[in-house]
């Protein structure tokens, strides 16, 4: 048996192993109305207005009273989809997809799952609360991919997840200069949640005008900052400097930020800058 057929065989093995892995998983989540739980996920991702098909309001609608009725039986799965991690023979298998048509390996990339696990706590958001311990976990996760993910599933519980500020704080301490979508998945959860703004702002600013500044990570760190509103009045000195960046996005950034900031002294903000 010549190497092609040898990996054809492995491929066809992985492939039965993947199936029966996804019927299993399938059989364990909670449903709804005769939809699994990744059924109404799908529904939900497929009609909103910035998917790929025509939006459907109505049909999103639904998924996401769906899931809303599922309610915290939902939480073990999207975790385990959150949890989801490529393993080398399986990037290997994905190579394999996009380099043939003739054989499929039934697989789909880790971040196939991170980004419907971010759906499912979109819809539950706050009935999603029980889930933030894990979460937090989540966040030393050896994967980078997994940290993000987890880090965007906080964001979008908001305030119901304060007690993960400290942990947030600590992978963005931890990460230093490593891999973009950790760090602003990080600061999206800061800004999302915007508590304990006296040990978070000074953190932020680090990246706007201080230590951090030249990792480039000046707009999420602005953008988390808007959050704060009048809390974050501290950060309107080094902010204004960019309404004179060359560079679009961090103008347009700082122009919001100073807005929610400190919206009765902007205009008069913005003129000082621009004269200058």
């Amino acid at each position: 048996m010549n190497r092609k057929l040898l990996f054809l065989y492995a491929v066809a093995l992985a492939a039965a192993a993947a199936w029966a892995a996804w019927f299993l998983l399938s059989q364990r989540e909670p449903a709804y109305n005769g939809k699994s739980l990744s059924a109404w996920i799908d529904q939900r991702y497929r009609y909103l207005p910035n998917a790929r098909d025509l939006p459907d309001l109505a049909k999103a609608e639904e998924a996401q009273d769906a899931i809303r009725q599922i309610g915290t039986n939902a939480l073990p799965s999207l975790l385990a989809m959150v949890r989801t991690r490529d393993s080398a023979i399986k990037k290997r298998l994905l190579a394999f997809n996009q380099r043939q048509n003739i054989l499929r390996v039934p697989l789909k990339p880790a971040s196939y799952y991170h980004s419907r696990a971010t759906y499912g706590f979109g819809a539950l958001r706050s009935a999603a609360r029980p889930a933030v311990p894990a979460l937090i976990e989540l966040l030393q996760d050896p994967d980078k991919e997994v940290r993000a993910s987890a880090a965007s599933c906080l964001a979008l519980l908001g305030p119901n997840a304060r007690e993960a500020v400290p942990a947030l704080m600590q992978t963005l301490n931890a990460e230093g200069n490593g891999w973009g979508p950790v760090l602003i998945d990080s600061m999206m959860a800061l800004g999302a949640i915007h508590s304990d703004p006296e040990k978070v702002i000074p953190l932020l600013l680090e990246y706007v005008d201080g230590p951090r500044k030249q990792w480039n990570y000046a707009v999420p760190a602005m953008e988390a900052l808007t959050r704060y509103r009048e809390q974050a009045t501290s950060a309107v000195p080094a902010i204004l400097p960019y309404l004179n960046d060359p560079d679009e996005s961090h103008r347009s950034a700082a122009d919001a930020a100073l807005c929610a900031i400190d919206p009765q002294g902007t205009d008069r903000a913005r003129r000082a800058a621009l004269a200058k």
